[in-house]
């Protein structure tokens, strides 16, 4: 008796569960992701219904047709970089409604697939001079600091546990991570981004290293860009002074400096604020998490070409504790001498005004 009582409550279980499964099937096929409100549209997806259709475009020439809408795909893939849970993108959301498995399937198809098509197209260093004197002059206008026209950071995107060489991923704030260097202009667009280095590695080693460098320094000419004091000072990479005095010429410049480097810790902030999966943890190998964190940059980059709206962002302070890391470089004598011709004229100008 036992026995068949069991067997029939496992029966009842099975078709529950079949029912339940041509409900959510039923409620995808009569479901359209556009029908949605424009408000509750981007809070889902963080992007607009029209930027939503020019990527879907781009990716569906790659795509083979199956069961499962290729918009439903890809909203789910979006859904999850926006939340970082797969129980809110899958399970939850009447919108999508597939299973985790068929998911994790989806989402290993559509990131590299992004990857390929979206950052190459929209993650650039190479300016125009409109582009540069543009920024040129947005960081002159606003903080008085001459031919400065990108800013540099790096940043952590947790990480599971690696299965292979778990050490190196293992940061000094105490969790697995990758870090992540970042430059972007004055309209906090993402010029480059490297998230291929573990969190153990230095911001310093990783620019050291970074083909950005080496395209910056033959590119630049006589421009530069701003980094914290965790990196060295060279000809075109301006830091801030080390122990400057109040009321010195080296404080004033300090000052202005890290006023105008703010432009890349709003950046971060924005970035992890509109896709919450760089927040949240990335439970995948390091390399398809690096595929990810160059995806979110390229999809935060056609956001704030498109001015979409984003969410209040979070504060990052990461850099804030790198000021007083130590510099394994030394400052290259050119870089003295044109942050100390600027930190000079900068005193000079403030006295003028004052005058």
């Amino acid at each position: 008796m036992p026995f068949i009582f069991s067997l029939a409550c496992f029966e009842a279980k099975r078709l529950k569960k079949k029912t339940e499964l041509r409900r959510l099937k039923h409620l995808r096929a009569r479901s359209d992701i556009c029908t949605m409100p424009d408000e509750s549209f981007l809070k889902s997806f963080r992007v607009d219904k029209d930027t939503f259709k020019i990527i879907l475009q781009k990716l569906q020439p790659h795509l083979k047709t199956t069961r499962l809408p290729q918009s439903i795909q890809f909203a789910a893939v979006l859904r999850f970089l926006a939340t970082g849970s797969f129980q809110l993108c899958v399970a939850k959301d009447h919108h999508i409604n597939i299973g985790r498995s068929t998911f994790g399937k989806v989402l290993h198809k559509y990131i590299p697939l992004m990857e390929s098509v979206l950052c190459a197209e929209n993650i650039s260093l190479q300016m125009t001079e409109p582009q540069i004197q543009q920024s040129r002059e947005n960081f002159y206008r606003k903080y008085q600091l001459p031919r400065i026209v990108a800013c540099i950071d790096g940043t952590h995107i947790r990480l599971l546990k690696p299965v292979q060489n778990e050490s190196v991923f293992f940061n000094r704030k105490g969790f697995f991570s990758l870090n992540a260097m970042l430059i972007c202009n004055h309209n906090m667009e993402i010029l480059a981004v490297d998230a291929t280095h573990p969190g153990s590695c230095h911001d310093s080693f990783i620019w050291k290293n970074s083909q950005a460098k080496n395209y910056l320094s033959r590119s630049i000419n006589d421009n530069f860009i701003l980094a914290d004091s965790g990196y060295a000072l060279e000809r075109f990479v301006l830091t801030p002074y080390r122990n400057a005095e109040l009321g010195t010429f080296e404080h004033k410049f300090n000052m202005k400096h890290a006023a105008a480097r703010n432009i890349v810790e709003r950046t971060i902030g924005v970035l992890k604020s509109r896709f919450r999966c760089l927040q949240h943890g990335l439970n995948y190998e390091p390399k398809f998490a690096c595929k990810i964190v160059n995806v979110c940059c390229a999809l935060h980059n056609i956001c704030r070409q498109r001015n979409t709206p984003s969410e209040e962002y979070v504060e990052h302070n990461e850099s804030l504790e790198n000021d007083n890391a130590e510099n394994e470089y030394e400052d290259h004598q050119d870089g003295v001498s044109l942050r100390d011709e600027i930190g000079v004229s900068l005193r000079d100008e403030i006295a003028r005004i004052i005058r």
